[in-house]
Protein backbone atom coordinates (compact mmCIF):
# COMPACT_ATOMS: atom_id res chain seq x y z
CA UNK A 1 0.00 0.00 0.00
CA UNK A 2 1.18 3.71 -0.68
CA UNK A 3 1.31 6.29 1.34
CA UNK A 4 -1.53 7.98 -0.08
CA UNK A 5 -3.95 4.86 0.40
CA UNK A 6 -2.57 4.16 3.98
CA UNK A 7 -2.99 8.18 4.91
CA UNK A 8 -6.79 7.75 3.47
CA UNK A 9 -7.55 4.66 4.80
CA UNK A 10 -6.12 5.60 7.98
CA UNK A 11 -8.13 9.11 8.07
CA UNK A 12 -11.46 7.01 6.63
CA UNK A 13 -10.95 4.56 10.48
CA UNK A 14 -10.27 7.63 12.28
CA UNK A 15 -14.10 9.38 12.19
CA UNK A 16 -14.57 8.41 15.66
CA UNK A 17 -11.85 10.99 16.57
CA UNK A 18 -11.96 15.60 16.87
CA UNK A 19 -11.08 16.24 12.98
CA UNK A 20 -8.28 18.27 14.61
CA UNK A 21 -6.95 14.98 16.29
CA UNK A 22 -7.37 13.30 13.02
CA UNK A 23 -5.12 15.92 11.57
CA UNK A 24 -2.47 15.62 13.66
CA UNK A 25 -2.20 11.66 13.67
CA UNK A 26 -2.68 11.32 9.77
CA UNK A 27 0.36 14.74 9.61
CA UNK A 28 2.01 12.59 11.65
CA UNK A 29 1.86 9.56 9.77
CA UNK A 30 2.65 11.50 6.60
CA UNK A 31 5.70 13.05 8.35
CA UNK A 32 7.02 9.95 9.66
CA UNK A 33 6.56 8.13 6.47
CA UNK A 34 8.44 10.87 4.35
CA UNK A 35 11.25 10.79 6.65
CA UNK A 36 11.41 6.99 6.10
CA UNK A 37 11.61 7.54 2.18
CA UNK A 38 13.97 10.42 2.77
CA UNK A 39 16.19 8.23 4.02
CA UNK A 40 16.37 6.05 1.97
CA UNK A 41 13.91 3.37 2.86
CA UNK A 42 11.51 1.60 1.08
CA UNK A 43 7.93 3.59 1.36
CA UNK A 44 6.06 0.33 1.03
CA UNK A 45 8.06 -1.94 3.02
CA UNK A 46 8.26 0.87 6.07
CA UNK A 47 4.12 1.15 5.80
CA UNK A 48 4.23 -2.27 6.36
CA UNK A 49 6.11 -2.23 9.49
CA UNK A 50 4.19 0.44 10.80
CA UNK A 51 0.82 -2.34 11.28
CA UNK A 52 -1.95 -2.58 10.12
CA UNK A 53 -4.95 0.36 10.61
CA UNK A 54 -6.42 -1.73 12.71
CA UNK A 55 -3.78 -1.91 14.88
CA UNK A 56 -2.53 1.86 14.32
CA UNK A 57 -6.98 2.12 15.74
CA UNK A 58 -6.21 -0.47 18.74
CA UNK A 59 -3.20 1.10 20.02
CA UNK A 60 -4.70 4.37 19.50
CA UNK A 61 -7.80 3.53 22.31
CA UNK A 62 -5.67 1.52 24.80
CA UNK A 63 -2.92 3.93 24.90
CA UNK A 64 -4.37 7.50 26.02
CA UNK A 65 -0.78 8.81 25.74
CA UNK A 66 -0.39 8.15 21.93
CA UNK A 67 -2.32 11.28 20.88
CA UNK A 68 -0.22 13.59 23.48
CA UNK A 69 2.76 11.45 21.77
CA UNK A 70 1.82 12.56 18.33
CA UNK A 71 1.11 16.50 19.13
CA UNK A 72 4.93 16.38 20.89
CA UNK A 73 6.19 14.49 17.85
CA UNK A 74 7.62 12.06 19.68
CA UNK A 75 9.41 9.33 16.98
CA UNK A 76 8.28 6.45 17.97
CA UNK A 77 7.48 3.28 15.59
CA UNK A 78 3.93 1.50 17.20
CA UNK A 79 6.08 -1.97 17.14
CA UNK A 80 7.89 -0.41 20.37
CA UNK A 81 4.67 -0.58 22.07
CA UNK A 82 5.25 -4.06 23.08
CA UNK A 83 7.40 -4.88 25.65
CA UNK A 84 10.54 -7.55 24.21
CA UNK A 85 9.57 -10.76 26.44
CA UNK A 86 5.47 -10.93 25.84
CA UNK A 87 6.67 -10.61 21.96
CA UNK A 88 8.35 -12.67 22.48
CA UNK A 89 6.28 -15.13 23.81
CA UNK A 90 3.51 -13.65 21.66
CA UNK A 91 5.87 -14.45 18.64
CA UNK A 92 6.23 -17.84 19.61
CA UNK A 93 2.86 -19.03 20.20
CA UNK A 94 1.88 -17.23 17.16
CA UNK A 95 4.78 -19.15 14.95
CA UNK A 96 3.78 -22.40 16.54
CA UNK A 97 -0.32 -21.75 15.58
CA UNK A 98 0.82 -20.98 12.31
CA UNK A 99 2.48 -24.11 11.98
CA UNK A 100 -0.31 -26.14 13.29
CA UNK A 101 -2.86 -24.31 11.04
CA UNK A 102 -0.48 -24.87 7.95
CA UNK A 103 0.13 -28.24 8.92
CA UNK A 104 -3.86 -29.06 9.02
CA UNK A 105 -4.07 -27.00 5.57
CA UNK A 106 -1.67 -29.33 4.62
CA UNK A 107 -2.99 -32.49 5.54
CA UNK A 108 -6.43 -31.61 4.03
CA UNK A 109 -4.84 -31.15 0.68
CA UNK A 110 -2.63 -34.32 0.11
CA UNK A 111 -5.71 -36.37 1.87
CA UNK A 112 -7.86 -34.65 -0.94
CA UNK A 113 -5.59 -35.16 -3.68
CA UNK A 114 -4.61 -38.60 -2.69
CA UNK A 115 -8.81 -39.49 -2.48
CA UNK A 116 -9.21 -38.13 -5.65
CA UNK A 117 -6.74 -39.54 -7.32
CA UNK A 118 -7.37 -43.10 -6.11
CA UNK A 119 -10.88 -42.82 -6.29
CA UNK A 120 -10.67 -41.83 -9.84
CA UNK A 121 -8.39 -44.41 -11.07
CA UNK A 122 -10.89 -47.03 -9.15
CA UNK A 123 -13.81 -45.06 -11.57
CA UNK A 124 -11.67 -45.19 -14.80
CA UNK A 125 -11.03 -49.14 -13.76
CA UNK A 126 -14.38 -49.66 -12.95
CA UNK A 127 -15.66 -48.39 -16.21
CA UNK A 128 -13.57 -50.98 -18.14
CA UNK A 129 -14.59 -54.18 -16.52
CA UNK A 130 -18.03 -53.23 -16.03
CA UNK A 131 -18.75 -53.22 -12.30
CA UNK A 132 -22.17 -51.88 -10.74
CA UNK A 133 -23.38 -48.32 -11.08
CA UNK A 134 -23.54 -48.06 -7.21
CA UNK A 135 -19.53 -48.70 -7.07
CA UNK A 136 -19.44 -45.92 -9.72
CA UNK A 137 -21.46 -43.91 -7.86
CA UNK A 138 -19.11 -44.36 -4.90
CA UNK A 139 -16.21 -43.41 -6.51
CA UNK A 140 -17.76 -40.29 -7.92
CA UNK A 141 -18.65 -39.37 -4.46
CA UNK A 142 -14.91 -40.26 -2.99
CA UNK A 143 -14.11 -37.83 -6.15
CA UNK A 144 -16.25 -35.21 -4.58
CA UNK A 145 -14.91 -35.41 -1.35
CA UNK A 146 -11.39 -35.06 -2.18
CA UNK A 147 -12.06 -32.03 -4.63
CA UNK A 148 -13.92 -31.20 -0.98
CA UNK A 149 -10.84 -31.30 1.13
CA UNK A 150 -8.62 -29.94 -1.40
CA UNK A 151 -10.61 -26.50 -1.88
CA UNK A 152 -10.65 -27.07 2.07
CA UNK A 153 -6.59 -27.38 2.45
CA UNK A 154 -6.05 -24.78 -0.25
CA UNK A 155 -8.34 -22.09 1.61
CA UNK A 156 -7.07 -22.60 4.54
CA UNK A 157 -3.73 -22.11 3.26
CA UNK A 158 -5.06 -18.57 1.66
CA UNK A 159 -6.51 -17.58 4.87
CA UNK A 160 -2.72 -18.15 6.68
CA UNK A 161 -1.41 -15.81 3.99
CA UNK A 162 -3.81 -13.54 3.54
CA UNK A 163 -6.60 -12.97 6.02
CA UNK A 164 -4.31 -14.21 9.50
CA UNK A 165 -2.35 -11.38 9.73
CA UNK A 166 -4.66 -8.99 11.93
CA UNK A 167 -6.29 -11.74 13.89
CA UNK A 168 -2.70 -12.70 14.73
CA UNK A 169 -1.56 -9.49 15.63
CA UNK A 170 -4.27 -9.25 17.84
CA UNK A 171 -3.55 -12.93 19.26
CA UNK A 172 0.03 -11.12 20.56
CA UNK A 173 -1.45 -8.22 22.11
CA UNK A 174 -3.67 -10.35 23.81
CA UNK A 175 -0.96 -12.46 25.15
CA UNK A 176 1.43 -9.19 26.07
CA UNK A 177 -1.52 -7.80 28.14
CA UNK A 178 -2.06 -11.22 29.56
CA UNK A 179 1.72 -11.14 30.76
CA UNK A 180 2.18 -7.80 31.49
CA UNK A 181 -1.06 -8.35 33.95
CA UNK A 182 0.57 -11.30 35.37
CA UNK A 183 3.77 -9.26 36.21
CA UNK A 184 2.33 -6.65 37.62
CA UNK A 185 0.63 -8.83 40.17
CA UNK A 186 3.52 -10.06 41.34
Amino acid sequence: MNKYEFLYRLDKSLNNLAAAEREEITHYYDELIQDAVESGKNEEDFIDRLGSIETILRTIKKDSDFVKNVKEKKNFELRKVFSASSRLVGTAITIFIIFVLGSIAFSFVTSGLSLFVVAGLKFVTGLKSGISSMTLTLYVGNMLLGIGLTSLGVYGFWWLVKESKDKLEKLIEWIQKTIDKRGDSK
